[in-house]
């Protein structure tokens, strides 16, 4: 399998980007963003639903609508990217890191719970690399039995279920990425859901003073979709990749920036969703669950290589469907520090690294996450879509 990135876009992703190039008159339409929020809450089995510019603003939002004091106290687990805690840090609020299970990579119960203080008044939980979290049901009854609020954390796992519902709808608000590694792909975008009217009272307050970005941000976005299909998707992007590349290499947007590394608020944060980014979402959510059953089908053949090598698969907790944004397999160290050169060699496959720090891809050591330490050192994520991966008719 090749390149994890962007393999949800099709050609008929490109014509949308297109399409709204030449008609920037339409860029402020809110009427086509909510309808993107409206078919995302449908879909996901979500009361209410609000885009973003990315998942991290989306989590601001979520801050926001749990009135999160500076003071106050977050537990998650010290086995993230580096834009979680900065929503926190940024809104004044205290982060108390705890360990991991390596059965699902998500925070160990126990170790929550040892965290909690009178100062506590939210836990985040995440399911990473679209797998549930081996302590979902154990989670949120802890969290009832002290009084605290939940955020899901379901970036990586946008479409997994869990006894009959998609993940993100048993906290109180659940954040999802639409960013151009994800299980969908609106190049950068995030949504915030929540159940609840009160909070989604408070989400909205926050989106209604959010702005739009400039357009020439909305230019840069869309001109990321034809280069991003080019370089990976596309049946030649072996060579048409590095020519629309040079062509086109001014307009190539990187996930985390600079300053988000460095802990400081980007001026472009905090922005809401446009129509033309909305219009992409909403192309996109026409093939989520075609491609979330290639991500489920290509799963097995990681499932089928781990039995064969004496590998161990990760945890599919009972009740629950993956959607597999990889597979994630604990190797040994030195495989992990040759990942690349390995996944190649032995699979002609773009096998990745996620995480390679506490605060990925930021360095650093969080002290008492030992879980997240072998994790950091041996988790290695086979990638579970292709070229050969295309929506009928795209």
């Amino acid at each position: 399998m090749s390149n994890s990135k962007s393999m949800t876009l099709d050609w008929d992703d490109v014509e949308v980007a297109n399409k709204w190039l030449s008609n920037r008159l339409s860029w402020q339409d809110a009427t086509v963003v909510s309808q993107y929020e409206a078919e995302f809450a449908r879909w996901n089995g979500s009361k209410y639903a609000f885009a973003f510019m990315g998942g991290r603003v989306a989590l601001s939002a979520c801050i926001y609508a749990l009135d999160l004091q500076p003071g106050d106290e977050v537990i998650m687990p010290g086995y993230t990217c580096v834009v979680v805690p900065n929503a926190f840090k940024w809104a004044g609020v205290k982060i108390v890191y705890c360990d991991i299970e390596l059965d699902t990579y998500g925070a160990d119960v126990t170790q929550i719970e040892s965290k909690i203080t009178p100062k506590t008044r939210a836990i985040l939980l995440h399911h990473l690399y679209g797998i549930v979290c081996r302590d979902y049901t154990a989670i949120i009854d802890l969290a009832k039995r002290h009084g605290l609020k939940v955020i899901e954390d379901c970036a990586h796992t946008t479409g997994a279920e869990y006894q009959g519902r998609k993940v993100g709808n048993c906290g109180d608000v659940a954040i999802y990425s639409s960013e151009k590694s994800k299980i969908f792909n609106t190049i950068q975008g995030g949504v915030a859901v929540t159940n609840d009217d009160r909070l989604a009272a408070r989400i909205k307050e926050y989106y209604d003073q959010a702005p739009y970005p400039d357009e020439v941000s909305i230019e840069e976005q869309l001109r990321n979709v034809p280069l991003e299909f080019y370089q990976f998707k596309h049946p030649q992007s072996w060579w048409l990749g590095d020519v629309y590349y040079f062509l086109n290499k001014e307009y190539a947007i990187y996930s985390t920036s600079r300053e988000e590394e460095q802990g400081i608020c980007p001026a472009h944060y905090g922005r809401k969703m446009p129509a033309p980014i909305a219009a992409l979402g909403l192309n996109q959510l026409k093939k989520i669950d075609y491609y979330i059953k290639c991500r489920r089908e290509n799963a097995k053949i990681w499932q089928l290589w781990c039995e064969q090598n004496g590998y161990k698969q990760p945890v599919v907790i009972a009740g629950s469907i993956p959607s597999y944004l990889f597979y994630p397999v604990l190797v040994e160290p030195e495989i992990k520090q040759n990942i690349r050169w390995w996944g190649f060699k032995n699979f002609n496959a773009t096998v990745s690294d996620w995480f390679t720090s506490h605060l990925h891809p930021v360095p650093g050591h969080i002290p008492g996450c030992k879980n997240a330490e072998i994790a950091i050192k041996q988790c290695i994520n086979f990638p579970t879509l292709n070229q050969t991966c295309k929506f009928p008719g795209s």
